[in-house]
């Protein structure tokens, strides 16, 4: 990887010396020809960029005679008695102005004005971050940031003809004056006209867009077929590499990473556990968003402590012109979000949702043994709730307070008999052997944020935060009539920070973003746990892990313009950690080159990462750890993870309506923990316990590696919106020393997928159809069995034996599923109904693959995926 940063910085660096060359050999020998001809004549010889306005140069003729290999003395040349001048504003670029009087260089820079202003969503006056502007004369374009934010500084005074866009919005093209801060408004799109074609070429956004950068359109997301309900997570699974990693308490597996690769922040904290209902749900509700990116393997160097992704969602401020309410209701949750101002300059946003399965099932059932007439009462109670809140205050134009929090639970109270089986008409019966499950997890996030304009060319905002995930399991199992173990397993993480992030608009070729974080974190854990062998037998474990750790963060960073065409962004990230006293120092560095700006993008990036902390789960102990994660960090004897990864990509417009992007990456990861023992499962009551040196034990420290070539392709015209995903990938993680030596296929790795969704809208009608088709998951296949005795035991024990791990793969998974919404108006408010169909075919895909060792040969039991499911959904916008 370290070869694919070299590369990257020679081809930039070759780029420059391309366009140097161009720009060696210049001659001009003009009598009386028209300064607009004569400029073009220069364009052509010397590459340089002159822009002007058109009234400038009507009606004026030159004569010049140079040769020579500098364009600003053969420019000079050419404006020669014409009463007007160049002033340049980034490297082979220059802007001609009227000549007022002689002014030295120093006078000349001190008449640069900045261009500067903040775009807003014209509905709700909510600042718009990620916004893009571009200048269309100067050919040169920036982004808002958190606050909705843009400058370009260093300009020649005058107006400038500009184009401002953000995904779901109506693009605007208008004129901004230097010397003044502008206020921008864009309106929302209408769904109906969200396929609506404006020009044949790649936009803004996607010109501007560096490598491995994905902009979410929240609004558009509503129309995709989910299961229940739709989110976010649902709806990042049709991009290309991107999935559900599966796992009970799993996430996203980014490019065949590992979930716990992931970094989640919702308004600059981070969320440790972003899912409720066993991985179904995710806790970002798209209705509380108003912006989501996702960075895929290059990060920008604010970014950072984790290998794969980040993800990183900015909630609402609330709406300050009108008041807004929303209810709605899937078959999973209600939901709610109310939007306000409380005064001109104060607004807020809440919004909560709670799962109902519970109330529709009962959570307690009395039974009744009807042979004995026994009686028992069993339990089956689940419940998910969130609540999120943001106060936003903006006393003027130059100051922005908000405050955000959130807290979500997952609660699960179970009572069954320890028999269970697929017959579900069996779980409801008295018996002597059954366990009980008590379990809770939650997130909590509070958020502090002050955004400052300091002056027109420095913006400063300052977070701090604290999130916490807390999880408790308590059990109690009785797996015979004299043995029984009671569990009480608690997990407590908790992270306050405090960052300082500056952006500096330096010049129009240079814009500085550089930062400092603090962050202090808490590891806690105890255990009490009492293991009954019989009446007068009982094993007592009373244990508690209290750890912390202090991660002090600081980068630097600059978005370098050198040309119409070119943006480089290196940058470069310290880390240290006080557990182990680890300290890093990560360069990163991305490239973008507009080969044209109608049909092709190039882009190329290459980074080193670290990740300080790494999520286990205890693989032994039937009783406890069935849920939650467990994060631990980084000391002397457990080393950060760390990762070099490299990506090239192009994107073009062959036609209208059409985007293809196609990209491959490269990924080395170190010091990544990995069962020691991939065979070993949850079949025992007593376990090592909690302590980290115990959970360290059951993993072992290896290598990933990891390479694919994605490709994707859009095409919007009308109504009408189809999207095509395609992967081709690998990912291979060294074997631990129990499995022999060299590499095997990851958990997750994934040879090839394909996702394609079509999307249709029109008036109040909406549909979608939306299919899946992949590779299965690896797993072990065991080539033989054998049995271990003595002339003892009358009963040996039965093994499996599997020489290699991830040896088969499961059967292909395939998968359709459809919508259908309509929209009106009724009793004053908007309403949406809207039916999807899971899984239309009702293909019942293997998910799991289970290998069971019997008496006389190995039963294979399979899990299957979900049936056909058809599900509602009722959204009232008041």
């Amino acid at each position: 990887m370290r070869h694919g940063l070299l590369a990257l910085l020679i081809l930039v660096l070759l780029g420059s010396c391309t366009d140097t060359a161009q720009a060696q050999r210049i001659r001009l020998d003009m009598q009386a020809q028209p300064l607009s001809e004569a400029l073009g004549t220069l364009r052509a010889q010397s590459g340089i960029d002159v822009v002007y306005a058109q009234r400038l140069v009507t009606g004026t003729t030159v004569s010049c005679q140079y040769t020579g290999s500098r364009p600003g003395q053969a420019l000079a040349c050419l404006l020669n008695g014409t009463g007007l001048r160049a002033q340049q504003v980034r490297r082979r670029q220059y802007v001609l102005v009227a000549r007022s009087s002689p002014s030295s260089p120093a006078q000349r820079q001190a008449e640069r004005q900045m261009l500067a202003g903040f775009v807003a969503d014209a509905e709700t006056q909510d600042a718009l971050p990620g916004a893009h502007i571009y200048l269309t004369e100067l050919q040169v374009g920036t982004t808002t940031n958190q606050a909705g934010y843009f400058a370009f500084p260093s300009l020649p005074p005058g107006r400038y003809a500009a184009r401002i866009s953000f995904l779901g919005y109506e693009v605007r093209d208008t004129t901004l004056a230097t010397g003044q801060t502008t206020r921008l408004a864009l309106m929302p799109q209408p769904l109906e006209s969200s396929g609506v074609l404006i020009e044949g070429v790649i936009s803004e956004e996607a010109q501007e867009r560096m490598p491995g950068m994905l902009s979410v359109e929240l609004d558009q997301l509503n129309q995709m077929p989910s299961l229940g309900e739709q989110d976010l997570f649902q709806a990042l699974r049709w991009t290309p590499g991107i999935r559900k990693s599966g796992m009970i308490n799993g996430g996203l597996s980014v490019r065949g990473s590992q979930p716990d690769q992931n970094l989640y922040l919702l308004d600059g904290a981070p969320v440790y556990h972003p899912w409720h209902a066993f991985s179904l749900v995710s806790t970002f509700q798209t209705g509380t968003l108003k912006s989501s990116n996702l960075y895929r393997s290059a990060f920008p160097a604010e970014h950072g402590g984790r290998l794969a992704s980040v993800l990183d969602a900015q909630m609402k401020d609330g709406n300050r012109t009108d008041p807004h309410a929303e209810v709605a209701l899937s078959v999973l949750s209600g939901r709610f979000r109310v939007e306000s101002p409380i005064t001109p300059s104060v607004s807020f946003m809440l919004s909560g949702r709670r799962s109902y399965l519970d109330m529709l099932i009962g959570r307690t059932h009395p039974v009744q043994d009807a042979t004995t007439g026994r009686r028992d009462t069993l339990r089956t109670g689940y419940y998910f709730y969130d609540v999120s809140g943001k106060l936003t205050a903006r006393p003027n134009d130059r100051h922005r307070l908000s405050l955000s929090v959130y807290r979500g639970r997952d609660d699960l109270d179970l009572r069954l008999p320890f028999d269970l089986s697929l017959d579900f008409s069996s779980w409801l019966r008295p018996t002597d052997l059954f366990f009980e499950v008590k379990q809770g997890w939650e997130n909590r996030l509070i958020s502090a944020q002050h955004q400052y304009l300091v002056s027109e060319d420095l913006f400063v905002t300052t977070t701090a935060y604290h999130s916490g995930y807390l999880a408790n399991e308590g059990s109690f199992v009785q797996p015979t009539t004299t043995a029984s173990l009671t569990s009480d397993y608690r997990v407590d993480l908790r992270d306050m920070g405090l960052k300082v992030n500056a952006d500096y608009y330096r010049s129009v070729a240079h814009e500085v973003k550089a930062g400092v974080q603090v962050t202090h974190q808490q590891f806690g854990s105890t255990l009490q746990s009492d293991l009954r062998r019989s009446s007068d037998a009982v094993d007592s474990l009373s244990q508690r892990s209290r750890l912390q750790a202090v991660k002090l963060i600081g980068y630097v960073q600059d978005t370098w313009k050198p040309a119409p065409r070119w943006e480089v962004q290196p940058g470069v990230r310290v880390s240290y950690f006080s557990g182990g006293q680890h300290l890093h120092v990560r360069p990163r560095l991305s490239a973008r080159y507009t080969v044209h700006p109608d049909h092709l993008v190039l882009r190329g990036s290459s980074g080193a990462y670290v990740q300080y902390l790494h999520r286990l789960r205890d693989r032994h102990s039937l009783a406890y750890d069935l849920v939650s994660s467990r994060w631990i960090p980084s000391s002397a004897r457990v080393r950060p993870a760390t990762s070099w990864q490299a990506s090239l990509g192009a994107q073009s417009n062959p036609w209208p309506g059409l985007t293809v992007e196609l990209t491959t990456y490269g990924r080395r990861a170190d010091h990544v923990l990995i069962p020691e023992d991939a065979y070993r499962i949850k079949d025992g009551l007593e376990g090592p316990g909690i302590k980290v040196g115990a959970l360290r034990g059951q993993y072992a420290a290896t290598h990933e590696r990891a390479w694919g070539g994605e490709f994707s392709a859009r095409y919007e015209r009308g109504p009408w919106d189809v999207q095509l995903g395609m992967a081709r990938a690998r990912s291979w993680v060294e074997a631990p020393p129990l499995e022999g030596e060299g590499y095997r296929p990851a958990d997750l790795d994934m040879p090839y997928s394909v996702r394609t969704a079509v999307s249709w809208s029109q008036g109040h009608w909406e549909a979608a159809l939306a299919g899946e088709v992949r590779s299965g998951y690896p797993h072990s296949e065991p080539t033989a069995r054998y049995e271990l005795g003595d002339l003892i035991d009358r009963d040996p024990v039965t093994y499996l034996y599997r020489p290699q791990v991830n040896n088969r793969r499961l059967p292909r998974y395939a998968r359709l599923d459809a919508a259908l919404g309509y929209r009106f108006q009724w009793l004053a408010a908007q309403w949406r109904v809207k039916l999807s169909v899971y899984n239309v075919t009702n293909r019942r895909n293997i998910v799991r693959r289970r290998y069971v060792p019997e008496q006389d040969s190995v039963r294979v039991d399979d899990r299957r995926g979900l049936p056909v499911l058809p599900l509602i959904e009722l959204e009232v916008a008041l």
